[in-house]
């Protein structure tokens, strides 16, 4: 189980981000990070239920209009094709009467994006107070062990310092280290990808304690290396194709593209194509690619953030977007039933008043 005392300890590791915080303390009570995040994805995805909802109602909406109003714009097209300004003024009325709404499909994209980096941030700031928390806890144990024996001899000093490790240490399935990309990378991170900021590092600060740890009873030359180097040399592959000495074998990154990919699928479905804008040449204006451009910015994003940072997140990922095509497919059923009977009822409508 967690030890928050390190709440309480100015020395200690020091958790800020409000998103961080809520996945820590889920993490406290569950005690496991890996389910934690199973955990925190559901209850996130229930509380922003309500904009999933609202999305694809949107996107309905807009997918009816637009099948209503095609044959008009293709009127509206031959009878102003040598008035473009007129056109263009034509059909937003016709938008307008009809409900359309030229930003129903681009403002869900963009919520989605926005709340994407919200939460990768909490998890950014969660994983990396862990691994301070860690290292932390290592560097008191080697002090403790360190000052009820003397004299204790390097080798079985590394030996108890490993199984403090294991003790601190967070799987998840296959996956040896959560707080590490589930790929070829090494289970134990590290001084340099502990402390380092560019892709795919940790970002972490060392404790002080660390820095200025006793190493007279160590070979090693750090404090990072003195309470972490033994967990490298067991854990860490000593040749790339040491598969037995990877900390995942990339199902996770595979997983959150193609249900990305799926995702954009389902999509196609109560997303209509975006009418095209003309300028005053007649020409399309720029940016009409931009809401397929979104579309594919998503599973590009989950690849990078996959291959490169922790596996907590591409569990968050995977679970947040298994949820979302579970969540379309239903949707999806609901509303082609209920197209099928609107359908019907305009059919029954025309057929009625031809009758008459």
């Amino acid at each position: 189980m967690v030890d928050l005392t390190q709440f309480l300890i100015s020395s200690a590791p020091h958790l800020s981000n409000v998103i961080g915080k809520l996945i820590y303390l889920l993490y406290r009570w569950i005690g496991n990070f890996g389910w934690t995040v199973v955990v925190f994805t559901i209850f996130l995805k229930l509380l922003l239920s309500p904009l999933d909802v609202w999305q694809k109602h949107t996107m309905l909406k807009n997918n009816r209009a637009m099948k209503i109003i095609t044959p008009e714009l293709e009127k509206l097209k031959k009878t102003y094709a040598n008035a473009p300004d007129v056109l263009q003024q034509k059909q937003m009325e016709l938008y307008k009467k009809n409900g359309y709404s030229m930003m129903g499909g681009c403002l869900p994209a963009l919520l989605t994006i926005v709340i994407f980096f919200i939460v990768f941030s909490g998890f950014n700031a969660a994983v990396r107070y862990e691994n301070e928390r860690i290292v932390y806890e290592l560097t008191n144990r080697y002090q403790a062990i360190v000052a009820e024996s003397p004299d204790i001899d390097s080798e079985e000093l590394d030996a108890k310092m490993v199984v403090a490790y294991n003790e601190e240490k967070q799987g998840w399935l296959w996956i040896k280290n959560v707080f590490m990309a589930d790929t070829y990378t090494n289970p134990v991170p590290t001084q340099e990808k502990f402390v380092g900021r560019s892709l795919g590092q940790l970002g972490a600060t060392l404790p002080d304690e660390t820095r200025s740890l006793n190493l007279s009873q160590t070979q090693h030359e750090n404090g990072y290396d003195a309470v972490l180097k033994p967990a490298m040399e067991s854990y860490n592959k000593s040749k790339f194709f040491d598969m037995k000495h990877w900390n995942g074998y990339f199902i996770l990154p595979f997983i959150s593209i193609a249900l990305s990919i799926f995702s954009i699928k389902l999509n196609k479905f109560t997303q209509p194509e975006m009418p095209t804008q003309t300028d005053e040449n007649g020409n399309p204006k720029a940016g009409q690619g931009m809401m397929k451009a979104m579309n594919w910015l998503m599973p590009i994003m989950m690849g990078v953030f996959a291959l490169f940072y922790s596996a907590a997140f591409c569990i968050y990922m995977v679970v947040n977007s298994l949820i979302t095509v579970i969540f379309n497919l239903v949707y999806n059923r609901i509303a082609k039933k209920q197209d099928e009977r609107l359908e019907e009822e305009r059919l029954s409508r025309t057929f009625r008043k031809g009758n008459r």
